[in-house]
């Protein structure tokens, strides 16, 4: 049975950040899983958020809010096949 997934990735140029985003996503009740940083992504941190994409609104909010630096991007898979699309590059909040 061919499987199809459709999730967010949120990387970020430090350990630190993802840390800090994973902690603002928990406490606002968004279930997130720290993951290693899909190479196709980036090879920033090493250290990546995965999270279902329904939340994709209030992930946006929170990172402007925080002034949390990250890219969002969109992975859907299919089987073997994996594409990936970035949606938010290096987003800071002012």
């Amino acid at each position: 049975m061919i499987r199809n997934e459709k999730f967010l990735i949120l990387s970020a140029e430090s350990t630190h950040f993802i840390i800090q985003l994973e902690k603002n996503l928990l406490e606002k009740n968004i279930s997130c899983r720290v993951i290693p940083l899909p190479t196709e992504i980036s090879a920033n941190c090493g250290l990546a958020i995965r999270v279902e994409i329904d939340y994709m609104e209030e992930i946006k909010k929170i990172i402007i809010d925080e002034k949390i630096k990250v890219t969002m991007s969109i992975v859907e898979k299919n089987g073997l096949k994996k594409k990936i699309e970035k949606i938010y590059e290096e987003i800071q909040g002012e």
